[in-house]
């Protein structure tokens, strides 16, 4: 850290004058204390890196029903996604299964490469898992927003939304009924890493 003293401006005119008519100081002068200040070094911020983020995934949703809605108990997959490359999808979420379109919650990580993303699905009014049909079998559409919450490898100080969207069908909605299907889902935002 610098440190820069500060000389009065009388003193510093004295001194310029005395400099200039060739003169020093006599043996025995005044000795002037001066005081010093310090300047603090800025603080440095971390430069914010922004990724659009894009990943497809296939792979099975494992349902369990009940009385009073359905819980995706695992939800497995295999894709791609940006800075991940060939990656995994798993998650597990649930609905309360009440009407042809009810609110999505749930948490899920992609993983690969070497990098880690952990969302969790937000917005409940606008995350939706949404039926064609009044009673199965039939196929079910998704849509939503995921927050990721956290992020490791190149997603480290990772912040940001993804949107997602998906399908899956379904053969049962008997309460005590399980099964497993299909799903296709993808995911795209703009994300920012902190470097």
């Amino acid at each position: 850290m610098r440190t820069f003293k500060l000389i009065s401006a009388p003193v510093l005119v004295g001194a310029l004058t005395v400099s200039a008519m060739g003169y020093a100081p006599s043996v025995g002068a005044t000795t002037i204390n001066q005081s010093t200040t310090s300047v603090a070094a800025h603080a440095v911020k971390p430069k914010i890196v922004k990724i659009a983020f894009k990943g497809t995934y296939r792979g099975t949703i494992a349902m369990l029903w009940s009385s009073t809605g359905v819980k995706a108990t695992a939800v497995t997959g295999t894709g791609t996604g940006t800075y991940l490359g060939s990656s995994k999808l798993s998650g597990a979420g649930s609905a309360p299964a009440s009407n042809t379109c009810d609110p999505l919650t749930g948490t899920g990580t992609l993983v690969g490469a070497g990098s880690k993303l952990i969302l969790k699905i937000i917005a409940p009014t606008t995350s939706q898992a949404c039926a064609a049909g009044q009673s199965a079998p039939t196929s079910v559409s998704v849509k939503g927003i995921a927050k990721v919450i956290n992020g490791f490898g190149k997603y480290k100080g990772v912040s940001g939304v993804l949107k997602f969207t998906g399908s899956f069908s379904i053969k049962s909605t008997t309460a005590g009924s399980s099964e497993s299907d299909a799903f296709t889902a993808a995911l795209n935002g703009v994300l920012s890493i902190k470097k």
